[in-house]
C-alpha cells in the first residue's frame, strides 16, 4: 500500500464521518431547513456510513488474503 491510497482511506473517512455529523445535526434541529428534512438527513447518513465503510474495507484487503491462503494451506495440509 503506496502512500496516496492512504490518504485518500483518511479522506474518505473524514468525509464520511463529517457526513453522519451533518445527518446527525438535519435530523436533530430539523426545523432550521423546514418541516421535511428527515429524507434528506437519512440519505446523508446512509451515504456518510458507506464512506466510511468504504475506507475501511479498502485498508484490510492485503491482510485478509494472507490470511485466506494460510488457512487454505492448513485444510489441504491435513486430508
Amino acid at each position: 500500500m503506496n502512500k496516496n491510497t492512504r490518504t485518500w482511506q483518511r479522506v474518505l473517512s473524514a468525509i464520511g464521518v463529517s457526513l453522519c455529523l451533518a445527518g446527525a445535526f438535519i435530523m436533530i434541529n430539523g426545523s432550521i431547513f423546514g418541516d421535511r428534512t428527515i429524507g434528506i438527513a437519512i440519505v446523508t447518513g446512509i451515504i456518510g456510513i458507506s464512506l466510511i465503510s468504504t475506507s475501511k474495507s479498502t485498508s484490510g484487503l492485503k491482510s485478509f488474503n494472507k490470511s485466506q491462503s494460510k488457512t487454505a494451506d492448513v485444510k489441504d495440509g491435513g486430508r
